[in-house]
């Protein structure tokens, strides 16, 4: 399937006018570190614009000092710090918070070993019925557990992993070019084998579950800079809070995200644009479509 605006106007959450914050959902953010506070925030504010009612970032005390400035409605869960980065001792302190209906893992994360040891407890204990969008070093630390997926198989079929070409590579143990020369093989094949959902980004991102495919319409170099996937990420847990499956939330947010970067290169044309230029168009694309 090639997504359509058609198909994902059909798609989009429900806004009832006697709705209340909790009616779309809350998302939990674990995100950022001293050297990457940006990803925390881009990937936040990418859940607010697509229509979340809450959004809760779990992070160190120098990201919640920034991330607090630039988007005062997010609330926050400080973490402790290890050298910059969360550490391993950090999920004592987030596992009673954990009152959310998913949870977006990765972004700016750093894959420092307290915080790979976070990681790994986390989805080693199994925290309910969570669904996880998994992305950025999220990615990376899971690469470097060994039968990683078996790990994924406490939450059922629930989680989305957002790897760029790279990521994948990392997480199949296959060559960049093996992946790019059969793109929608490749993510359909181990979107069966871990039975989650794949979002294997770049031109014409796939998106798979162990049943159906989708590509998108979308190729456009304006969206490879630093940050996008972070906006991404934070896109797709918004709409799972408000109620899409994660195959459905995948590609409506890939959608989404997509038509933004259209816009974006019909202003400026195909450089120099940031991430959050990105943000704006969000909420504006989705009445477009509807």
């Amino acid at each position: 399937m090639i997504i359509s605006k058609e198909w994902v106007a059909g798609k989009l959450p429900k806004r009832p006018k006697d709705a209340n914050k909790g009616t779309f959902g809350k998302v939990l953010v674990v995100a950022g570190s001293k050297n990457y506070p940006g990803a925390a925030y881009l990937s936040c504010a990418g859940c607010y614009r697509v229509g979340a009612g809450l959004v809760t970032l779990a992070t160190i005390p120098v990201v919640q000092n920034i991330v607090s400035k630039k988007l005062p409605e997010v609330t926050f869960i400080v973490l402790p710090e290890e050298d910059g980065v969360i550490g391993e001792m950090a999920l004592d302190v987030l596992f009673a918070k954990i009152s959310h209906d998913v949870i977006l893992i990765g972004p700016g994360l750093n894959k420092k070993e307290g915080t790979a040891k976070f990681i790994y407890r986390m989805l080693k204990m199994g925290i309910g019925d969570l669904t996880f969008v998994i992305d950025g070093d999220g990615l990376n630390i899971l690469s470097e557990i060994k039968e990683w997926d078996k790990l994924l198989e406490n939450y059922g079929n629930s989680a989305v992993l957002t790897p760029h070409p790279g990521e994948m590579s990392r997480l199949t143990g296959l060559s960049i070019e093996e992946i790019q020369a059969d793109r929608e093989k490749i993510a359909q094949n181990f979107a069966d084998e871990w039975g989650q959902v794949v979002v294997l980004k770049g031109a014409n991102t796939v998106i798979a579950s162990s049943t159906q495919t989708a590509i998108s319409p979308f190729a456009n170099p304006i969206l490879a800079t630093a940050g996008t996937g972070d906006v991404l990420a934070g896109v797709i847990a918004g709409l799972i809070a408000q109620g899409l499956t994660t195959f459905d939330a995948s590609c409506v947010g890939v959608y989404i995200h997509g038509m933004a970067g259209e816009i974006l290169r019909e202003k400026i044309g195909e450089a120099g644009a940031l991430a959050s230029d990105l943000l704006p168009l969000i909420p504006q694309n989705l009445k477009l479509i509807s």
